[in-house]
């Protein structure tokens, strides 16, 4: 027994042991291939941002880029909220970077500073720009305000990351040519040597198409494979060709590496930088920052999507601050996590920390210990990636973005590219916000506003009226106009409210006499709005119509006071807590109004029962109450019926910390309490006595006698009992009709 126990033991063992190694040697594949994949976008960003005049800086500034591969890739793949992700060097910063230190060092040269100041004002550059970006990243991560970059309107970011594309091309092409893009750039190009053209087309080009057609599940050997096949043209080329290594570096095709042991810290350049060309630089150096912000939002949602992951996202954001800190305190390049390595990483089947550590190791290894390693990187082949990140941006915001946007929307994405390439970063996006703002006032100020119309039939307040009350009521529906708004009124859609109700109020239709607003679903208003609501006013008096305002809150309050609710008169609008309130009010001075003739006619509207329960009288008790005295509480016996004969009563509800929720009320000539009765249930709600009140109370026992004493009598106060509950359904029809 003991002997298979063991035997067991020492297969799980061997088991678990096999299972560990398998996921060591997966991790380590992935470290290494997403490290090759990082130095080699890493030696293109350096390429691309020390081009053109730059280059001769090109081998002391190179390692401010591959510092990034081990900085930014160790510090996120140990805080990230996803185990996998892998960061590196930012292509999005990299493309504002490359422009803003091509006009530094033109700036420095221009105010006398040599290439010793050029380059020292550059690598600060690039330092207080990975600064900045960190401490905007850690601050919006400390004060949770991670999807706050989600506020910048769509089309805009569409615009800048086009912009980028365009950019990151313009980079390419200057790193390939090694002068500045102009309009004699296409003849330079094709006056290259083909070494330096085809591998770079080849491995742009082919990715660009291999990515489309391959499957995600087989991207993963996409990247590698297109740099390996460019890098075999480029040597098997050399070799043809009868060319050597020197010789290829003479002719600027290789690049050479400085170790990383020699390079400048930021704070041993404060005295040979530019400081004064640095700081007219801040807003540019602010935008580089935002894009980066902008660039981890995008990219870990996107991971998070595609690995059907959570992502936390101020998490993400605090730890691309820390890195981009760490490595501006080293003088590297500004990084993020990067969508296309972590998603190799999660496709090879990594799932935890360890490959991104492995990762980062790796570059250290390769940078500081075999610089010329790197030094083998053919030039071409790190442009072909540029051709393809930048094209692959422009075909995502300019071809297929068309199809998925209104044209008004899209044809912003074009115009912000062309003002980013023309007037920079800040004035693109500026632009962008700027006419994004545009837009979304003139669309919102078609939204309807209206939340709710109607009228007197359509609406009612939560007052019980009699029979005749309501008929009464319905006979004047059409004097009464309400409208209940909805959203954030602002100067669009204050005017359309405006012209709206006063061609309902001075129409040729009947006469409205009470025009009702109701503002319980208003957000808020601006304070152009108000003169709107100031004319409304005005033309409610000339129509001598009464304006009736419910639900205004403090804030509405406060700015309607200054404008609206000032006059003093009979123009002076009427303001009450709620609708139902308001409703109540207006309903009142319509009976007040109709009673005098009512009178004439008829006496009275009928505050008691009818005359055919006259005989019920006698066999009903007479309750007084004072306010504030219930009728009934909530869960007593159904046992009686009341006829309200003076006074009001008001159905409430508890809602808990001894707040009551008012239902309905009943005036004089109306019942309460028959549901019970006749459901058999217990009491729903209270009902309580506003005022002085007297209600006569109808046993159910002595209901029941009268069936069988008197059926004609209790058949009478059924039917009076169904045409009650009748009149109701009536109105409540009315309303849900009005309502659709």
């Amino acid at each position: 027994m003991s002997e298979n126990a063991s035997h067991g033991t020492e297969i799980m063992r061997a088991s678990q042991l096999n299972a560990a190694l398998a996921s060591f040697a997966i991790d380590t594949l992935a470290g290494v291939l997403t490290a090759l994949l990082a130095l080699a976008y890493a030696a293109g960003y350096g390429a691309m941002i020390f081009s053109a005049g730059l280059t001769p800086c090109l081998p002391a500034g190179m390692p401010t880029a591959l510092l990034s591969c081990v900085i930014v890739s160790l510090v996120i793949a140990l805080t990230s909220s996803v185990p996998f992700m892998i960061a590196g060097p930012d292509s999005n910063a990299t493309a504002l970077l490359a422009g803003l230190a091509a006009s530094v060092a033109l700036s420095v040269h221009a105010a006398g500073g040599d290439d010793a100041a050029v380059l020292a004002t550059v690598l600060m550059l690039i330092a207080v720009s990975s600064l900045t970006t960190g401490a905007l990243l850690f601050a919006l991560a400390h004060w949770k305000r991670g999807n706050a970059i989600q506020y910048i309107p769509f089309p805009v970011i569409g615009g800048f990351l086009a912009g980028t594309g365009l950019l990151l091309l313009e980079g390419a092409l200057r790193v390939l040519t090694d002068a500045p893009v102009g309009a004699a750039t296409f003849g330079i190009f094709m006056a290259l040597p083909w070494l330096a053209s085809v591998p770079a087309l080849v491995v742009g080009i082919g990715l660009l198409v291999l990515t489309r057609i391959t499957p995600l599940s087989r991207y993963v050997i996409v990247l590698p494979s297109m740099i390996a096949l460019g890098i075999a043209i480029f040597y098997g080329g050399l070799h043809g060709s009868g060319k050597s290594l020197e010789d290829a570096r003479h002719m600027g095709l290789l690049f050479h590496y400085e170790p990383v042991t020699g390079m400048r810290l930021p704070f041993l350049l404060l005295h040979d930088a530019w400081l004064p060309t640095l700081f007219s630089r801040a807003p540019e150096i602010l935008a580089v920052a935002a894009v980066s912000a902008m660039t981890v939002l995008l990219n870990t949602t996107s991971i998070g999507v595609t690995a059907s992951r959570d992502v936390d996202f101020n998490r993400e954001m605090r730890a691309a601050g820390i890195a981009n800190v760490l490595t501006g305190l080293a003088g590297g390049l500004v990084g993020a996590q990067s969508m296309t390595r972590t998603m190799t990483n999660w496709r090879l089947g990594v799932r935890g920390r360890r490959a991104g550590v492995l990762a980062a190791l790796f570059c250290f290894v390769v940078i500081a210990r075999f610089p010329s390693l790197m030094a083998l990187l053919p030039k071409p082949v790190l442009v072909g990636l540029q051709i393809f990140i930048g094209a692959a941006m422009l075909i995502e915001w300019l071809v297929n973005a068309f199809r998925r946007l209104p044209w008004h929307d899209y044809l912003l994405i074009p115009a912000i590219m062309v003002i980013i390439a023309a007037y920079g970063i800040v004035a693109g996006v500026l632009l962008g916000v700027i006419a994004a703002c545009l837009l979304f006032v003139v669309r919102y100020g078609r939204v309807n506003c209206f939340r709710l119309e109607f009228d007197g039939r359509g609406r009612r307040s939560n007052v019980e009226r009699t029979v005749d009350e309501n008929r009464v009521l319905d006979a004047e529906a059409r004097a009464l106009y309400g409208v209940a708004l909805q959203g954030f009124l602002f100067f669009g859609t204050a005017y359309s409210i405006l012209t709206h109700i006063r061609a309902r109020i001075e129409g040729p239709a009947d006469a409205v006499r009470y025009v009702l607003v109701d503002f319980a679903r208003v957000h808020g208003v601006d304070a152009s709005s108000t003169a709107s609501f100031v004319r409304l006013r005005q033309a409610c008096a000339r129509a001598n119509a009464q304006l009736v305002l419910t639900g205004l809150s403090p804030i509405l309050k406060a700015w309607f006071a200054k404008g609206i609710t000032d006059t003093r008169g009979a123009s002076r609008p009427h303001e009450f807590a709620d609708l139902d309130g308001g409703l109540e009010w207006i309903e009142t001075q319509m009976l007040h109004a109709a009673k005098p003739s009512r009178d004439a006619r008829t006496g009275a509207f009928a505050s008691t029962p009818p005359d055919t329960l006259d005989m019920l009288r006698p066999h009903l008790d007479t309750l007084t109450l004072a306010p504030g005295e219930y009728v009934f509480r909530q869960a007593d016996p159904g046992d009686s019926i009341y006829f309200v004969e003076t006074g009001r009563v008001t159905v409430a509800l508890s809602v808990g910390d001894g707040r009551t929720l008012r239902l309905r009320s009943f005036g004089a000539g109306t019942i309460v309490g028959e549901m019970a009765v006749y459901t058999g249930a217990r009491r729903s709600a209270d009902v309580v006595a506003d005022e002085p009140t007297v209600v006569l109370r109808l046993a159910l026992s002595t209901l029941q006698r009268l069936e069988n004493d008197d059926p004609a009598l209790a058949a009478r106060m059924h039917k009076f009992v169904a045409r009650v509950l009748a009149a109701r359904l009536v109105v409540a029809n009315e309303q849900i009709r009005a309502a659709q």
